[in-house]
């Protein structure tokens, strides 16, 4: 053998090593088409997507997790629109892959961005009847539903805050908050300090939930009851300014009374209250007048039927209800045979009266009750001068006005008191009657819009005053010259012509209720003032720094108000101020003020956020930056079935490249 060997050896040693290079590819060729195979079955995918949990994000994101057996959820399928909850709306959706243990199993994270907070601590999402969720392979999401706990993040809304008076020194404090509420703090200052919680305090569930207790001051003066916050039952809390005043008065007026302790019968009379004081103020004066007569006001004017002694007794009230009552005797004598008047009352419609003449006025009013009563109003009493010893008998009754009357006027009538008193002359005449309330609303007219008028050679209006109101009533009096024919007219308007039927239709108001019913004034309008802007200049402060504070109220209401505007540093009051405004106005005032030391928060004008007071020196604050997401490059990758026909064919393609190279190595290419 020669030492380069035989050639034909060396040709024979490399065909060896060749043959089995087809056999090679046709392996890797079996493996690629068996991952292609392998691909076609996850294309046969059958299973539905499955339903994860669902979790918080953060307070407007619920979290919901969906997986898929077998091949991944179509993205494309999933809208805002599909998704339907308990409490709030949808506003949009994102998706995102996560990993899921298992094989052929995927997922993605569908993040639900809601439209606000909700005020429900658990939240159900489910999907509509015309949402189509699927897979690739068109297998729809089943309708199903989960639930996430913990969303609630709406603090507690302030409804109302009142404390009325239960008696002179207890109150009954109520807050109202539109949801169930677990803590609430009310800070109590004045003679004595004091801090309540929601320990005291019933609750009431509606539309809105109100807690009440009583509380009683434990000394006299003025108290001022804050309401600092409260806190709901999933831990949101809300701070408020809202205060409230208390005046805790135990002294009862000083009464006085001034007027005779003798009379005549017949003879008119002044008692006066006028002289009373109190602290407080007097509120109202109230009479009685024997056993049944109730006045009203600081002067009362009075003429006694019957000789003896007659009782006269005043009760004042100041305005936190505190009352004492004064009573004075009057010795009331007779006027030999004249005052001598008899009144007997077939019905409620008709009085007859006997009356011997004095000379001097005398008053006509029948044991109990009044004179006469009508529909729509009644003659109390009557009061008038006959001649001395000269005897005459009165008939007196009530009837219907008749359209005449308007005609011939312009007034409405409402009541008609006929009085026949023969041919003995009477003078100065006083009537005492009352109009319900209720004929006047009917006709829109107003209390003073009520003239008495006589009926001579023509009707004439007669000089007519309130004399007191009632709940149900108002008593009025008017002089006239002599006796005839009177008719109680309220001046027309286009309401009045309208429902001037309607009154005399009217159910009459029993004398009882107006004898005992209590004085009632006219509503009046109510204010309603807000704080419609508030700053502070510097608005971020140090502690120690100052600032001045500029407030702006309007008054929105009816009526000229106060206002108590209120200054706190996080729940301590810095200062107050009461600041009136009228009706439809605005009002403007402002506040300068220095913080005190070593105290930091929010500064407040009636709880809304004006300022800031920090611990640093101040300067500008550094925004925060917004996190860049780098989006990761696998992302991109296609999933589903296509992704795994090309992941197959990828790891293919890298295999065949290793051993083709790694044979070309060993074959010395």
């Amino acid at each position: 053998m020669s030492a380069t060997g035989d050639p034909r050896e060396t040709a024979l040693s490399t065909g060896r090593r060749r043959w089995w290079l087809p056999l090679l590819v046709a392996l890797l060729l079996l493996t690629l088409l068996g991952t292609v195979a392998s691909g076609t079955v996850a294309a046969d995918d059958t299973e539905s997507p499955e339903w994860g949990n669902a979790t918080r994000g953060n307070a407007t994101t619920i979290e919901v997790t969906l997986f898929d057996d077998g091949g991944s959820i179509d993205t494309s399928t999933i809208q805002a629109a599909d998704f339907e909850l308990t409490a709030g709306r949808v506003a949009n959706v994102s998706v995102t892959s996560i990993d899921a243990s298992g094989a052929n199993r995927t997922g993605v994270r569908v993040s639900l961005l809601l439209e606000k907070k909700v005020d429900t601590d658990n939240v159900t999402v489910s999907l509509r009847d015309t949402a189509s969720i699927t897979d690739k392979a068109g297998n729809e999401l089943p309708h199903k539903s989960v639930t996430v706990s913990g969303m609630d993040s709406v603090v507690p809304k302030y409804q109302s805050f009142e404390v009325s008076r239960v008696n002179s020194s207890t109150a009954r404090i109520s807050v109202g908050i539109h949801e169930p509420i677990q803590q609430l703090r009310v800070s109590v200052g004045g003679p004595s300090i004091d801090n309540l919680n929601i320990s005291g305090f019933t609750e009431r569930t509606g539309n809105t939930n109100t807690y009440t207790r009583t509380y009683t001051f434990p000394e006299e003066g003025e108290y001022s009851l804050l309401l600092l916050s409260v806190t709901d039952e999933n831990g949101n809390e809300n701070s408020f300014g809202r205060q409230q005043t208390f005046l805790y008065d135990d002294s009862a007026p000083n009464v006085t009374v001034t007027g005779p302790e003798n009379a005549t019968v017949g003879e008119s009379v002044t008692f006066s209250a006028a002289e009373t004081t109190d602290d407080q103020g007097v509120d109202s004066v109230r009479w009685q007048v024997g056993s049944d007569t109730i006045l009203t006001g600081e002067n009362i004017t009075v003429a006694f039927a019957s000789p003896g002694s007659h009782e006269v007794t005043v009760t004042a009230a100041d305005p936190l209800g505190n009352t004492d009552s004064v009573t004075r005797v009057v010795s009331v004598v007779g006027n030999g045979s004249a005052g001598n008047v008899t009144v007997r009352q077939p019905n409620a419609t008709t009085a007859n009266v006997s009356v011997n003449g004095s000379g001097r006025t005398q008053r006509i009013q029948p044991p109990e009750g009044a004179l006469v009563t009508g529909q729509n109003g009644t003659l109390e009493r009557l009061a008038v001068s006959f001649p001395r010893n000269d005897s005459t008998t009165l008939t007196i009754r009530s009837r219907r006005p008749t359209s005449a009357f308007a005609t011939a006027t312009g007034h409405t009538g409402i009541s008609r008191f006929d009085v026949d008193h023969g041919s003995v002359p009477a003078e100065d005449a006083t009537f005492t009657f009352t109009v319900d309330r209720a004929a006047l609303a009917a006709v829109g007219a107003e209390p003073d819009a009520v003239t008495l008028f006589r009926k001579s050679d023509r009707w004439m209006p007669l000089s007519t005053d309130i004399a007191s109101r009632g709940e149900s009533h108002i008593v009025y009096r008017a002089a006239s010259p002599g006796l005839s024919t009177f008719v109680v007219g309220v001046e027309q308007t286009a309401t009045t012509e309208r429902d001037a039927e309607a009154t005399t239709n009217d159910s009459e108001t029993s004398t009882a209720e107006r004898g005992t019913a209590e004085t009632a004034t006219e509503e009046p309008g109510e204010p309603d003032i807000v704080v419609t802007n508030a700053t502070a200049v510097p608005s971020t402060l140090s502690p120690g720094d100052r600032t001045v504070i500029t407030v702006e109220l309007e008054n929105r209401g009816t009526a000229s108000g106060d206002h108590n505007v209120i200054v706190s540093l996080n729940t301590s009051i810095l200062t107050t101020r009461t600041v009136t405004v009228p009706a439809g106005e605005t009002r403007t005032t402002e506040f300068a003020r220095s913080v005190p030391d070593n105290t930091t928060g929010k500064l407040t004008v009636d709880g809304q956020r004006v300022g800031n007071v920090t611990g640093d020196s101040g300067g500008l604050p550094i925004p925060a930056l917004p996190s860049v997401g780098i989006p990761n490059p696998l992302s991109l990758w296609p999933d589903g079935i296509v992704g795994t026909v090309l992941g197959g064919l990828l790891g293919v393609a890298i295999g065949l490249y290793s051993v083709l190279k790694a044979l070309a190595i060993y074959l010395g290419y």
